[in-house]
């Protein structure tokens, strides 16, 4: 496949979903051009039918899991709002965060809990969620609060040692864990104080009388507090033992129903048009099952489209090419960055991009500097970007939770676009003080 053809798919992808997103119509509608475009090209450059349809094939089995994911969150959230759980976790994060400094305390407590669980979609659930709420509760513009909160999350996502994307990075390029954390450790503090600053600044602009919170942290009834909580509590108990996020999910939805059966009274037929159309709460009103079909629908696509992308192979000759020489660290840094996001793009999830810019990239870069540079690098680019791609499988997750789409609450996850800029001025910087980053 010619590098016209592949610059024509993108373009078409690119081209099919802004045409939706201002047509107003589902994102699955303009992404589906995308995955037309391919599959015309990949049979005009000779892919055979029947290896592209193993392809497909492969991809869609591949999103098994997120579309499970999908499917539980379009059932768990009206489950924790209609048995008192979610009104409880909001209570409880009003007690704990000072409403005028609502968007700080949001990265923060997310930025902690990730680093601590290892999982964006845990920690986004747990308590991206009743931050929401808070935020809501105290007049935060929601756009504000979804971007801190998708912000705090990726600090965990691509730093913390128990997260499944940080433990990819280093094995696609080699590094030991030890070494991959010293080299990412300057562009994720330097990331997290512009965070910090970022937020501090926004609270102050937006900053209005403050909400009374309650009189004490531990609530009058701590007893019927911590059964409403259950629901929470197993969800982060089958985190903390390292269950698959799906059972977790069926857990705390069992839990749940268990709660708002006994405690609130609720029948079977309002559990099941809760979890079928939404529950009647100002974050899941209209979150339900329902909701869900135009965005599985959109991953079983992008899940064809990666599989033909992985079994054709037609990015791998370009690489070498678009690296060139690396005369610089800052220089292979943004050629590195860029490929990144280019399977961002096209790939549409994040652990395509992280396997391919590490394997494919580390041969011509470990001739000339420290794997462990490639590791901060990826972890910088690749690892976070596509959480900013509004098609990639993660930020249809990170979206779907929040409740906003990624094109608005983007501007405000300062964490994922500073990083790229973060890591290029501290290669610069590397470059110039000429310290050791050889091999």
């Amino acid at each position: 496949m010619s590098l016209r053809q592949l610059v024509i798919i993108v373009g078409i992808t690119v081209l099919g979903i802004a045409a939706a997103y201002m047509a107003q119509i589902p994102v699955v509608f303009g992404f589906s051009a995308g995955l037309l475009a391919l599959i015309l090209i990949s049979l005009r450059s000779g892919i055979g039918g029947k290896e592209l349809g193993a392809g497909i094939l492969e991809g869609v089995r591949r999103t098994k899991e997120v579309v499970w994911l999908l499917l539980l969150v379009g059932m768990i959230l009206p489950c924790w709002a209609i048995s008192g759980t979610l009104d409880e976790l909001i209570q409880w994060a009003l007690a704990v965060v000072q409403p005028q400094y609502a968007l700080t305390f949001s990265f923060l407590i997310c930025a902690s809990v990730s680093m601590i669980l290892g999982t964006s979609t845990g920690t986004l659930s747990a308590v991206g969620v009743p931050l929401i709420g808070m935020a809501i509760h105290v007049g935060v513009p929601l756009p504000y609060v979804a971007g801190a909160v998708v912000s705090g999350i990726f600090v965990g996502d691509r730093t913390s040692p128990f997260s499944s994307a940080h433990q990819l990075i280093a094995a696609s390029t080699e590094t030991s864990i030890p070494l991959q954390w010293r080299a990412m450790a300057p562009t994720s503090a330097l990331a997290v104080l512009v965070s910090l600053a970022f937020y501090g600044w926004l609270d102050l602009r937006t900053a209005k009388s403050p909400v009374e919170p309650p009189a004490s942290l531990i609530p009058s009834d701590l007893g019927e507090s911590l059964v409403l909580l259950i629901p929470i509590l197993v969800l982060l108990g089958s985190i903390v033992l390292r269950l698959k996020t799906k059972y977790g999910f069926l857990l705390s939805i069992a839990a749940a129903i268990i709660v708002g059966s006994l405690q609130k009274g609720v029948g079977p037929a309002a559990w099941l048009q809760a979890m079928w159309s939404g529950a009647e709460h100002s974050i899941v009103e209209g979150k339900g099952l329902l909701s869900m079909v135009s965005l599985v629908s959109l991953i079983v696509l992008a899940g064809a489209f990666n599989g033909i992308l992985e079994r054709s192979n037609m990015i791998g000759a370009y690489i070498e090419r678009m690296m060139g020489d690396l005369p610089s660290l800052a220089s292979a840094t943004w050629r590195t960055g860029a490929f990144g996001f280019v399977l961002c793009l096209i790939s549409c999830t994040q652990t395509l991009p992280i396997i391919m810019s590490g394997r494919n990239i580390l041969p011509l870069w470990s001739r000339r500097f420290s794997s462990a540079h490639l590791s901060r690098v990826i972890a910088d680019t690749s690892a976070v970007l596509a959480a900013a791609v509004p098609w990639n499988l993660l930020a249809v997750l990170c979206s779907t939770f929040v409740g906003v789409p990624v094109e608005q609450y983007l501007p405000f996850a300062i964490f994922l676009w500073s990083l790229p800029l973060c890591t290029y001025l501290y290669s610069g910087y590397l470059d110039r003080a000429k310290v050791r980053v050889q091999a």
